[in-house]
């Protein structure tokens, strides 16, 4: 009876918070006025509650209460429509071009690039050795200050050697431009979407809390031969991205905010 008991007390808080009945940023009621309102004992309550701050839906500050987490703006990743390749602050980059056009502020940092060799999933991938060395450039994506996504892309060493992939500065008209003009010119994609829960260094930069994912997209993309030229991957916190496709004749979404976006 306990068992079905706290069930229906999660499922009555979950509606609550949902519902906005309980709004974002509001104190919950104690535990002790669960307890008289549920008519349920302390344990049952504590187990209802510890399920929802599973899932997300509530948090826990010592010495303050339970609140309802004030979130991230949702905002709509349109996954169908490809950028340059790395992320900069260029105007010419798509996805700060996208989150301008949304009403946000976009900001890229702490742009790197270094020399590696890859795991076994990337070596994978790219089609090359693990003992072959890869360029990643990789970038943390902010919008109106707050973390977003990471974003980190793969090249084989092979293909990239003394060109300025291989450099640490940015290529304001984008990777994809220079690999064409190296003789390798993209002719397509493939995306491999993974939902996981975060590493803790994840975890420490999105500063999201228990039970919230992260979705990692995979996107190799490919020359017209079927050689892989690039593997980018981009992790995203689960509960402030909408990852999407638009396939197909599709009306424009609209430009309000939080609504559009560009994965590269």
């Amino acid at each position: 009876m306990a068992n079905a008991l706290h069930k229906e007390i999660a499922d009555e808080l979950r509606e609550k918070i949902k519902s906005g009945e309980f709004a974002a940023g509001r104190r919950l009621p104690t535990e002790p006025e669960l307890e008289r309102f549920f008519g349920a004992s302390r344990n049952t309550i504590r187990i209802a509650v510890t399920n929802l701050v599973h899932e997300g839906l509530i948090q826990i500050q010592p010495g303050r209460g339970m609140f309802v987490p004030e979130g991230p703006i949702p905002f709509f990743v349109i996954l169908s429509r490809e950028e340059g390749g790395d992320g900069t602050d260029s105007p010419l980059d798509s996805y700060s071009s996208g989150v301008r056009a949304a009403g946000r502020k976009p900001s890229i940092r702490d742009f790197e690039t270094r020399i590696e060799y890859p795991d076994r999933e990337v070596a994978g991938w790219l089609e090359v050795d693990e003992d072959t060395q890869v360029v990643v450039r990789g970038s943390k994506r902010y919008i109106d200050d707050t973390p977003y996504s990471l974003q980190k892309s793969y090249y084989s060493m092979d293909l990239v050697r003394g060109t300025e992939i291989e450099s640490k500065e940015k290529i304001p008209r984008g990777t994809i431009r220079a690999l064409a003009e190296l003789g390798y010119e993209q002719s397509g994609y493939r995306d491999e979407l993974v939902a996981r829960m975060p590493t803790p260094e994840e975890k420490g930069f999105f500063k999201i809390g228990p039970g919230i994912p992260v979705v990692v997209v995979h996107r190799v993309a490919y020359t017209s031969a079927s050689l892989p030229i690039r593997l980018t991957v981009t992790t995203y916190a689960a509960d402030r991205n909408r990852p999407s496709y638009d396939i197909g004749d599709v009306p424009e979404r609209p430009m309000a905010t939080g609504q559009i976006s560009i994965v590269g």
